[in-house]
């Protein structure tokens, strides 16, 4: 036992203590380290190309004016499904943006239709709709069917927005879980337009 004190406080010692220089170099290193594990801004979305895209499945609107929308079948559009609640705030920013979006693209083949999933949403989704000066179609499918389309399964919590734009031939382009910003649903919706 002797030995074994001896030669941690001779030799070993001297090997375990740090000098100033090697502790700078562990710290940068470290630090190094630290930015390359920070998360970076995600890239902008990108559509799907299009030989990896899947045909839409069918989904049905019933809009708060009484018309029936078919979503998933408007050839030669870029649609936007916006499932969402009216409860929602990340749902409000991207129902404003929509409606500029929709604004500055309709005329070009755009064409957003919101689907409010909230228990209320009959009953205050025409208020929604005025709140926020929509003039692209809002309505209401039942939740099994909004889940059939998204592919999500019934177990699991459905978070909203959920964005899914179809390109011009009715396949899924992207789908975008959370509010993604003005401007990279800008970019995707081009992007799609552009094809």
């Amino acid at each position: 036992m002797p030995e074994e004190k001896r030669s941690l406080s001779g030799e070993g010692a001297a090997a375990g203590r740090i000098n100033r220089r090697n502790w700078i170099e562990a710290a940068a290193l470290a630090l190094g380290c630290a930015v390359m594990a920070a998360p970076q801004a995600p890239p902008s979305p990108e559509p799907l190309p299009p030989n990896e895209r899947r045909k839409s499945p069918s989904l049905t609107v019933s809009t708060t004016d009484g018309r029936t929308v078919e979503a998933s079948n408007q050839p030669g559009k870029v649609v936007l499904v916006d499932v969402m609640m009216t409860t929602c705030p990340s749902c409000k920013m991207a129902s404003e943006s929509i409606q500029r979006l929709y604004r500055e693209f309709g005329d070009k083949g755009f064409l957003p239709v919101a689907i409010a999933i909230d228990p209320q949403a009959e009953n205050v989704l025409p208020l929604y709709k005025n709140l926020y000066g929509l003039t692209f179609p809002v309505g209401i499918v039942p939740r099994q069917q909004v889940l059939n389309f998204l592919s999500h399964p019934a177990d699991k919590p459905l978070l909203v927005p959920t964005l899914v734009l179809i390109d011009k031939r009715g396949r899924i382009g992207t789908t975008q879980v959370g509010w993604i910003g003005e401007t990279e649903l800008r970019s995707l919706i081009t992007k799609l337009l552009a094809e």
